[in-house]
């Protein structure tokens, strides 16, 4: 029962988006360190790519990319969500999906 309760309170519902979006930013994260050894080769995103072949063949660059852009993500939403409720947990919602796939696909690949 406290599933239901916790989808009646919308409030609950957008903070637990919003920290699978930075949890899934976090994972991806780690991943990068955890591997950096061998990312330069197996890195599929053309930017990230291009990040790592800029800083060397390090991943610092990357990871500091990632980390701004979670930064500013996690940031734009809350206020959307302060501002615009509605919009906001739409907006979470659609991020978390997409975040959720990317977890799927480094988890599974």
């Amino acid at each position: 029962m406290m599933s239901v309760h916790f989808l009646k309170r919308p409030a609950a519902l957008f903070v637990a988006l919003w920290l699978v979006l930075i949890f899934v930013s976090v994972f991806d994260g780690y991943l990068v360190v955890r591997f950096r050894h061998e990312l330069h080769k197996t890195e599929l995103n053309p930017l990230g790519r291009l990040l790592i072949n800029l800083n060397g063949g390090q991943v610092w660059l990357l990871l500091v990319a990632k980390f701004l852009g979670t930064v500013a993500v996690a940031t734009i939403v809350l206020l959307i969500y302060g501002s615009r409720p509605h919009l906001g947990m739409t907006i979470a919602g659609v991020l978390a999906t997409l975040q959720l796939g990317l977890l799927l696909f480094l988890l599974l690949s």
